[in-house]
């Protein structure tokens, strides 16, 4: 299933891993040395827009982490409809708290031309044992991204549908910045709600003067961060 199309190997200098294995924060606090071993066990691949990294089913064996672009991570549920998780970055892991599983329990699908590093799984683990930080680094991303997860759900279960577009649209921006490269119907899935919907809320926040641009071909801009931030006060 993942990277079986649209994906091929590609060559990084060994600078370039070691930086993107020092962005990543499950390997905060290594040493120089950690981070040339990690390097010699990692493979590099790039993936074109739309294709999976991997599946929700398939089989796990491999750490990821994004070197470069954009990629999904969401699930979906048996009437075909999906929840996105995250959306993951530069020096962001696909998989890190469930590598442990026999298969994976979510998909992660590249949303722009992107690059990947992966480790073999069992590599992974026998590094894992060797520097137990890398644990500890883990469980840290795990108990935050639960904290943001309950946020966005809770947004989702008891928020008005434009409350909880504008609270997704601020937790982007915390993360990326005032300019998203995202569809409406990418913000539509990570509010949980449709992409008819989503279009109407950022009509209206555009006439606020909060966004200047919301294009379906992929970019959403936000012209008034605090006062996107302030909406619900």
């Amino acid at each position: 299933m993942g990277l079986q199309n649209f994906c091929f190997p590609v060559e990084l200098s060994e600078e370039e891993k070691k930086r993107t294995f020092a962005r990543c924060r499950v390997f905060k606090g290594l040493l120089p040395e950690d981070i040339d071993t990690l390097s010699a066990l990692s493979t590099v691949f790039s993936i074109k827009k739309g294709a999976f990294v991997f599946e929700e089913g398939d089989q796990a064996r491999f750490f990821y982490i994004v070197h470069e672009g954009l990629v999904r991570v969401f699930k979906s549920s048996p009437s075909g409809k999906y929840i996105v998780f995250t959306i993951a970055t530069c020096g962001d892991t696909l998989n890190a708290s469930g590598l442990s599983l026999e298969k994976y329990f979510v998909s992660a699908q590249v949303m722009t031309d992107s690059t990947v590093v992966r480790i073999g799984k069992e590599e992974f683990f026998d590094f894992v044992k060797k520097h137990p930080i890398v644990a500890m680094n883990i469980m840290a991303i795990m108990a935050e991204r639960l904290n943001w997860e309950y946020e966005r759900m809770m947004s989702i279960v008891g928020g008005h549908v434009e409350l909880r577009i504008v609270h997704s649209l601020c937790m982007l921006a915390k993360k990326f910045g005032p300019t998203l490269l995202i569809t409406r119907h990418d913000l539509a899935d990570f509010s949980g709600t449709t992409t008819e919907t989503a279009i109407r809320v950022l009509s209206r926040l555009k006439k606020k003067g909060i966004i200047s641009c919301a294009s379906a071909k992929g970019e959403i801009v936000i012209s008034d961060l605090e006062k996107l931030y302030n909406y619900w006060e």
